[in-house]
């Protein structure tokens, strides 16, 4: 099983892969990510699954673009429905940008990484674990 897979907006992609992927990585967890880790010739919907069904944790990587990414609703629905109540942690909101964080997502607590604040990073190593 895959420590985390990460849900975020393409338009996303620069900070996600040369900060957050490479982060986690560095404190030694296994990361699952669409531009890497998806199969050539399989459909998207399937990998997604396998992303959130496959990891212990899914990452929501918050922003505007996010939030209007109709495939990151997916994404993030689909953990939601395994976890409906929270108890296993499955989704760790992690805030990138300013954003109005839709209610369903608005009740969990998220770690707030749009600064380089070395506490928050710690926290979120620490809930990964």
């Amino acid at each position: 099983m895959t420590d985390v897979f990460i849900s975020y907006s393409h338009k996303d992609r620069d900070w996600v892969s040369t900060s957050l992927q490479r982060k986690l990585e560095e404190h030694g967890f296994s990361v699952m990510i669409d531009s890497r880790d998806f199969r050539a010739g399989s459909f998207s919907i399937e990998e997604m699954q396998r992303g959130v069904l496959e990891s212990r944790h899914v990452l929501l990587v918050l922003t505007p673009a996010y939030l209007l990414s109709e495939w990151s609703k997916f994404e993030n629905a689909m953990a939601q429905t395994l976890d409906p109540g929270a108890a296993q942690r499955k989704l760790i909101p992690v805030l990138r940008e300013a954003c109005d964080i839709p209610l369903r997502l608005s009740a969990l607590h998220y770690r707030d990484l749009r600064g380089d604040d070395e506490e928050q990073w710690n926290l979120l190593f620490r809930d990964l674990m």
